[in-house]
């Protein structure tokens, strides 16, 4: 709002009172002197003004309308360098005011003529050198009885140092200002009663306000009450003991209702003789850098955790249980498998599954496995991620069962179990309704992926090392030192808890005809026929072995011989399906269960040789006296 020119004068004299008291009183003389006579030329001759004039540190130029100088004291002289009879007469324009300045003068003395009174304004001024100096000029007009304008008198003071340091120091200012506006970083100064002084633009923006809005204010005004006394009580201790709180890691919640991890720095802020006055505050968002580290942390634990489970497991569905449930405490999610893959079948089985309902467990595998995501991942070789697996063919199915137990599936994702290139399974995980797979949660399981196929590759060559200590390698049937080993333990099951097994004793009929005919190469691929015909007809429970050149046993625990008899009926079924119209070779099979006596593998032998007296391609159970044959 602009003030009048009795304020301005008001304002004026207020200045030169405190600064020159005893000019002030001259002032109030020449106004009343004018006032009164109005005669210039007297006022300059007044011995009261020669003397104030003379000894005032302000230059005096008096001057009249047509800018012409009547009076010019030493300290004009000493300020621009022209002594007293060098300038009297002249005209200031002409020797006073440089030409950048001359415009701006030439309005202030218009508005002199006009009646309006500048009296106040900083002007740049030649020096008698040639040097521009800055002065701070204070005007006042004497008019005679009509008003008109004798005499104006102008009193300055060299202000070109005060002026410089004024406008370093706004550079400085506005430096730091635009160094805070342009800081990502939350700064801020508060006063000893911990009230904003001065925030910048990112302190404001945090706090949902303006700068100038937060002035005055606290931080009861802009954030949550438990974190604003958390606040108050960091500055308090800074102000009081005058030491620094430094890299102070806490989670903080912003204008727009999100958490967020800062580093808060708060030090003591100081006037210039060493007086804490208030605090001075930095706060950085390390939400970002904390997620990473949490990251980081994280993926070490589940490698940990992969490193362990490899060592510790003797299985693949062990390591595959370890690792899901491990899993489970590091990422948030409510369904997990690891599927498998049989290079030989070209399929992926279920190794461990987690969080299913008890009548879901292995429906929710796709019988096909190019079908469902783990099929999809496995074939494409790429981790694939669906939000909204109702819509999805690949998650149709998953998420219609689990809808019929009352579970609505969230997400899924799978990513392919890979190392060198090679495919050893997926994982699989989903989550329900509420709940989401963060970015974050993908790239860790992804990046330990490699980890699991890796102990999988592991596990697997352990088992095929294991396998051929135990295993025929023309046939892949179990040796016979391990069926005796199968069989001690089978024993002792009958032993205490009266569990029934049956063993199949079988023969190839005629094979070393066979091996003549035919030769040794046809003589192995009968072998091999036989085996898979074996496996064919075989319970997950059941087991066949090799034990002799053309000699095999299947054992078949909790099976009584006469069930057994029907699994030997169809292993014969498929040998003259398969191996008899080629090269005319039948079997002889000999059954016995564990209820004919202790010697169970002698008297499936025996019954088995029963079987070829009779006339060769027969079944002989152990006890029976009518022996099958096709």
């Amino acid at each position: 709002m602009a003030k009048s020119r009795k304020e301005k004068s008001a304002i004026n004299f207020v200045y030169l009172q405190q600064n020159f008291p005893n000019l002030t009183l001259l002032l109030r003389n020449i106004i009343y002197f004018k006032n009164i006579k109005g005669y210039t030329m007297e006022l300059i001759k007044n011995p009261a003004y020669k003397a104030i004039a003379e000894a005032s540190p302000l230059a005096f130029v008096v001057w009249t309308p047509d800018f012409k100088i009547i009076d010019w004291n030493k300290s004009a002289e000493r300020i621009f360098g022209w002594r007293r009879e060098e300038v009297i007469g002249k005209n200031f324009f002409d020797f006073l005011i440089p030409e950048s300045a001359e415009s701006k003068v030439r309005q202030i003395v218009e508005k002199l003529k006009a009646g309006e009174l500048p009296s106040y304004s900083i002007n740049e001024n030649l020096t008698k050198d040639g040097s521009i100096i800055k002065c701070e000029w204070h005007n006042t007009v004497l008019k005679d009885k009509q008003g008109k304008i004798t005499t104006v008198i102008s009193m300055a003071q060299d202000v070109t140092e005060r002026e410089r340091m004024k406008e370093r120091l706004q550079k400085e200012h506005n430096l730091l200002q635009t160094l805070m506006d342009n800081i990502p970083d939350s700064i801020y100064f508060k006063d000893d009663k911990n009230r904003f002084v001065m925030v910048n633009r990112a302190k404001a923006e945090h706090s949902g306000t303006t700068p100038d809005n937060m002035v005055g204010k606290t931080d009861f005004d802009f954030s949550p009450k438990e974190q604003a006394k958390k606040s108050f009580a960091d500055d308090t201790y800074v102000i009081k003991s005058g030491r620094s709180i430094i890299d102070k890691v806490e989670k903080i919640i912003h204008s727009n209702g999100k958490e967020y991890w800062v580093s808060v720095t708060k030090v003591p802020w100081r006037n210039n003789k060493g007086k804490i006055i208030g605090t001075m505050g930095i706060s950085r968002d390390i939400t970002r850098r904390k997620g990473e580290q949490e990251e980081i942390e994280n993926l070490g634990r589940l490698y940990r955790l992969i490193g362990r489970s490899i060592n510790r497991s003797k299985t693949i569905k062990e390591l595959s249980s370890r690792i899901l449930k491990g899993l489970r405490k590091i990422i948030d999610f409510d369904f997990g498998d690891i599927l498998i893959y049989d290079p030989e079948k070209n399929t992926l089985f279920c190794s461990t599954q987690i969080g299913y309902p008890k009548d879901l467990k292995e429906k929710t595998v796709p019988k096909k496995s190019e079908e469902g995501i783990a099929g999809a991942a496995a074939i494409h070789k790429e981790p694939i991620y669906i939000d909204n697996p109702k819509n999805s063919k690949l998650t149709s199915v998953i998420h219609s069962l689990l809808e019929k137990c009352g579970i609505k599936l969230q997400e899924v994702y799978a990513v392919p179990l890979m190392t060198r290139g090679t495919l050893h399974g997926v994982l699989q995980i989903g989550v329900k309704e509420g709940k989401n797979l963060s970015r974050k949660d993908r790239r860790l399981i992804k990046s330990i992926s490699e980890e699991i196929a890796a102990g999988i590759a592991k596990i697997k060559a352990e088992e095929a090392l294991r396998e051929l200590a135990i295993k025929d390698p023309l046939t892949g049937l179990f040796n016979y030192r391990h069926f005796w080993e199968v069989l001690e333990k089978q024993k002792d099951r009958f032993k205490r808890y009266n569990e029934v097994y049956s063993l199949l004793y079988i023969d190839i009929d005629n094979f070393k005809e066979c091996n003549d005919t035919y030769g040794h190469q046809e003589g192995d691929k009968v072998l091999k026929t036989l085996s898979g015909i074996l496996k064919n007809n075989l319970r997950r429970i059941d087991s066949a072995y090799r034990i002799g050149g053309e000699e095999f046993v299947v054992l078949l625990p909790h099976t009584s011989k006469q069930k057994a008899k029907k699994v030997a009926e169809r292993i014969q079924k498929e040998v003259h399906q398969k191996l008899y119209l080629r090269c005319k070779v039948t079997v002889s099979i000999g059954v016995a269960d564990s209820k004919d006596g202790e010697n169970i593998v002698k008297i499936a032998d025996s019954a088995m040789y029963e079987a070829k007296r009779k006339g060769k391609d027969r079944i002989w159970v152990a006890g029976e006296n009518t022996p099958f044959s096709d």
